[in-house]
């Protein structure tokens, strides 16, 4: 008996290629596993004569291929399912399960029946197979000529090929297709938020005009009732004294009232303007800004839209603003929308946290304390920013993809995966600032912007 070996050779092209088995006599053939190097890369013969299968995996292998040799229908299904072929050369005559049984068995299962098959047979023998209506792609008749043999293997080897790559393309294709669509979504929520959005600009200006209304009546309320205590107090002398507290204390309640409606009317008034900066054409112009008051407003905005939309949410903002920092030349309307962004993003990551807290505690109070830090400071040559929150925080591969268009972690429908990606060409691009992040998972999010001071300086 010869031993075991592997036989490596080199061909032409200069492609390295193995030949399993060439020097293995049958019994060993039944014993040992064959592994190809690459699964579907290499042609698999199913042959019990050892003159056959040497000769078919010498002329196979001189041609560049990769051979793997079985000699009965059981191993080739065992080796099939563990290794998939690209072409099976499977004898019709084998012992145990013929090759039509095995053939049959290959083609019944979805793994394999993709799986090219040629038969080698005897001359004789081919109009009787050929009437079973196997599915084989071809024949070679014994005894065998190399001429026909490498003219089929390349020929059904090419169409595999092929075939594998039009299954890829496809793929791609799929891929292509489904990401377009999600695309086409993503680009038609935001012409339907940008036309709700020119909706809410006029129904804003409209609740203005009445806020106005409100506001004005609520301080000449105010502004009566302090008339009216006055004179009471002139013409007390004349009236009961029970009517006189009577009327102070009624008079004292409109009053009080007067000014919470004028206080919230302002609070509102304050959150409308905030809103209208959002949609002023003017905003979109370089003017001289207050970055402090930018930020607050950014931020109360924000906080506010956020209350609005889940009255659970709270958190405690930090702000520590440099009052220092001079009025820089940049675009409100477009850096106020960067803040949001990132302000908005910060809150979702606290909430979401907050959430996975109460859930874990199973209990309506969780220890955790949602915070929002918010820092300006003029540095020498810089202004920097920095907007920190102790939500949910990010992995290193979110942080490598956060800013990219149409990226989100949030579920379908919550997010677009534009505001972040947006924010960096207001910074980076539109003003010529940095911006950096800095996260770690389940602990913080923080973002950092700078802008040169002489970009901004008159």
């Amino acid at each position: 008996m010869h031993a075991y070996s592997e036989l490596t050779l080199f061909v032409a092209d200069d492609s390295k290629c193995r030949l399993n088995c060439l020097d293995m006599d049958t019994e060993q053939l039944n014993q040992k596993p064959i592994i190809p190097s690459s699964a579907g890369q290499y042609i698999l013969i199913v042959n019990d004569n050892p003159t056959n299968w040497n000769y078919l995996s010498t002329t196979l292998n001189n041609a560049g291929w990769e051979i793997a040799v079985v000699t009965n229908g059981d191993m080739a299904l065992q080796q099939v399912k563990n290794h998939p072929p690209a072409l099976i050369l499977l004898d019709v005559m084998l012992p145990g399960s013929d090759g039509v049984e095995t053939c049959q068995r290959l083609k019944a299962s979805p793994e394999t029946q993709e799986i090219a098959i040629i038969f080698t047979l005897l001359s004789e023998t081919v109009a009787q197979v050929q009437s079973l209506s196997l599915g084989v792609v071809d024949y070679i008749t014994k005894p065998f000529q190399s001429e026909e043999l490498l003219a089929k293997v390349r020929v059904h080897l090419q169409v595999h090929y092929l075939k594998k790559t039009l299954e890829e393309k496809n793929r791609q294709l799929l891929a292509t297709k489904q990401q377009l669509q999600e695309t086409q979504q993503q680009i038609l929520q935001q012409e339907k938020l940008a036309t709700i959005g020119a909706l809410t600009a006029g129904v804003i200006h409209e609740l203005k005009n009445s806020l106005n209304f409100v506001n004005n009546y609520a301080q000449n309320s105010v502004e009566l009732s302090d008339e009216l205590l006055e004179e009471i107090e002139h013409q007390s002398r004349h009236l009961e004294t029970e009517a006189v507290d009577y009327i102070k204390e009624n008079l004292n309640d409109l009053r009080e009232n007067a000014v919470v409606i004028n206080q919230q009317g302002q609070r509102a008034d304050s959150i409308i303007q905030n809103m209208l900066m959002q949609a002023r054409t003017d905003e979109n112009l370089s003017q001289l800004t207050d970055l402090n008051s930018l930020l607050d407003q950014a931020m109360k905005l924000v906080y506010h839209s956020r209350r609005a939309r889940d009255n659970r949410f709270n958190i405690k903002i930090n702000t520590d603003y440099d009052h220092s920092l001079e009025p820089l030349e940049l675009i409100p309307g477009e850096l106020s929308r960067a803040f949001i962004n990132i302000i908005d993003n910060a809150c979702y990551a606290i909430r979401l946290k907050q959430k996975q807290h109460q859930e874990q505690a199973n209990r309506e109070v969780s220890q955790f304390t949602p915070q929002l830090w918010v820092k300006t400071q003029n540095l020498e040559k810089v202004v920097e920013i920095r907007i920190r929150d102790n939500g949910i925080g990010m992995t290193a591969e979110v942080q490598r993809k956060i800013f990219q268009p149409f990226y989100t972690t949030k579920p379908s429908g919550e997010g677009t995966g534009l505001g972040l990606s947006l924010t960096r060409e207001i910074i980076v691009e539109q003003h010529r600032g940095i911006l950096k992040l800095d996260s770690k998972p389940g602990v913080y999010t923080e973002f950092i912007i700078r802008f040169r001071r002489d970009r901004f300086q008159h």
